[in-house]
């Protein structure tokens, strides 16, 4: 079971060093945004990528996601189902987003009061780009080539970086240069994404092919689009309430937060291969369940670091004016927890081929999330946003799981996973006493706070005997070599 857990961390660890850079844009440019961007504007800007977020997910049709079921578990030809995958989205991007650039106006009229469209004719651009690298990454993830994936993240992270900068510090041009940096980026990863398939592209389009993966990924689209509600319908109605400024605000907590969920996404990127893999084993269920409860105690423990320092990451890097937006983190973090679970447990879902099954249990949380949303953040404006987002993540999760669970029974480990989540209370409420009236000093102490976690599971008995002997082991192999390269460079000296 460890062999499998050890498998996903390192493929999850190179994955996520590519996406985590990527993600850092926006989380190492807060200070940036915050003191040449006004709130208002961060506003919008958010509402343009979810905007742009809903409309990629559309045209990309769930082609990438079909393409590991494709490959991977009905082992079609690769260079077949790429093609496929690749034309068909060739097709319908020229259609469906040229439609989208010729009426940006209206969609303006509709989500904006009419400002903007120009801007959002580039967003729409963006996306359309940024569709055909997912076909490139998910045949990266699928040959397991992760490092490569990750250097393609980071020259994306170095573009992103460069041109954020001279657009917004060195132009001011505030809204519109985090537009075009956008695009630029987008731009410049088509071209390295188009390089990366080039042995594999011709123009065949295999219709057997296709309707597989159509039945297969059509389905996931409105799981999808739903999930898009869970996450940023709040903003559209937080733009309504309270106005642009407080979109902003809540936003930057929400970005915060989003250090998680990149962790998540990271996992997710390898665990989409590794679970059709571990299918084909006789002690599959035994192995999805250890994995889902190391899973949990590794996210947790992140979560709750992430949670206990978020106030004062956020008075140290942000302008004033959006430090109240600390007091969402926990709440989000937490939620993506709950749809980091989400993602772990939809095993039967996926590998028997039941997708179509995700999306009336989605859509039915995501009608949830719109009433709360509706009527919660009126009255207590972003806190309100936080609670629909989480109650509707853990409705989701709790909903999931029964689910999978009627069509294909897991042993998954609840009462150790009880034990994390009381284990995660204590120490987030302890961390709350901690305030010395420096923001810097504050973050030492409660990250010795948060390394007491494993402690507190050890008190609580979640480790197994065979796992306290494994943590054993690698403790000594650590310290073995730790001795030994220590040895070395006292030798070093001494001939020296």
């Amino acid at each position: 079971m460890l062999a499998e857990f050890k498998k996903l961390t390192r493929l999850s660890a190179v994955y996520g060093a590519g996406t985590l850079l990527n993600s850092i844009i926006g989380f190492l440019l807060i200070p940036i945004y915050s003191r040449n961007i006004a709130p208002a504007d961060y506003g919008v800007y958010n509402l343009f990528a979810i905007t742009g977020q809903v409309v990629s997910l559309i045209g990309l049709m769930g082609l990438s996601a079909a393409m590991f079921r494709e490959i991977i578990y009905r082992q079609s030809d690769e260079k077949t189902v790429i093609s496929t995958a690749f034309n068909t989205l060739l097709l319908v991007t020229a259609v469906f987003f040229g439609l989208l650039i010729v009426f940006a106006p209206q969609i303006c009229d509709l989500l904006f009061g009419g400002a903007h469209a120009d801007l959002l004719r580039l967003v729409f651009l963006s996306n359309a780009l940024t569709n055909f690298g997912y076909i490139a990454l998910s045949t990266l993830q699928i040959r397991e080539q992760a490092v490569r994936y990750s250097r393609l993240m980071v020259i994306r992270f170095v573009i992103g970086v460069l041109f954020n900068i001279l657009f917004i510090v060195v132009f001011q041009m505030g809204l519109t240069g985090m537009v075009l940096a956008e695009l630029v980026m987008s731009s410049t990863a088509m071209l390295m994404y188009l390089w990366i398939l080039r042995r594999d592209l011709s123009l065949r389009l295999s219709p057997p092919i296709l309707r597989s993966m159509l039945r297969y990924g059509l389905p996931l689209i409105p799981f999808q689009l739903a999930s898009i509600v869970l996450t940023s319908s709040d903003r559209y109605f937080l733009e309504h309430s309270a106005g642009s400024d407080q979109v902003g605000i809540y936003s930057l907590g929400y970005k915060i937060a989003m250090i998680v969920q990149i962790i998540v996404s990271a996992v997710q990127a390898a665990w989409s291969a590794q679970m059709f893999a571990i299918a084909k084993e006789s002690n599959a269920p035994r192995r999805y369940a250890r994995i889902l409860t190391y899973y949990a105690a590794t996210i947790g423990f992140l979560g709750l670091g992430v949670s206990v320092v978020a106030r004062d990451v956020i008075f140290i890097m942000a302008d004033p004016a959006y430090h109240e937006g600390y007091i969402v983190v926990p709440l989000i973090v937490l939620s993506a927890m709950a749809f980091g679970g989400v993602n772990m447990t939809n095993v039967a879902l996926n590998v028997k081929g039941r997708t179509e099954l995700n999306a009336p249990i989605i859509i039915v949380v995501a009608i949830g999330n719109l009433g709360l949303n509706y009527l919660l953040i009126p009255p207590y404006g972003m806190m309100g946003a936080a609670w629909a987002t989480l109650i509707s993540y853990v409705a989701l999760l709790v909903i999931e799981v029964m689910v999978n669970q009627r069509i294909w029974r897991l042993p998954f480990e609840y009462r150790r996973m009880l034990k994390i989540g009381l284990a995660w209370g204590v120490i987030y409420v302890a961390s709350l006493g901690i305030d010395t009236g420096n923001a810097w000093l504050n973050m030492v102490f409660k990250g010795i706070v948060v390394l007491v976690f494993p402690l507190v599971l050890y008190a609580l008995r979640f480790f197994e005997a065979s796992e306290l002997s494994s943590i054993a082991q690698m403790v000594t192999r650590l310290t073995g070599r730790l001795r030994a390269r220590s040895k070395n460079e006292s030798l070093n000296q001494v001939e020296k």
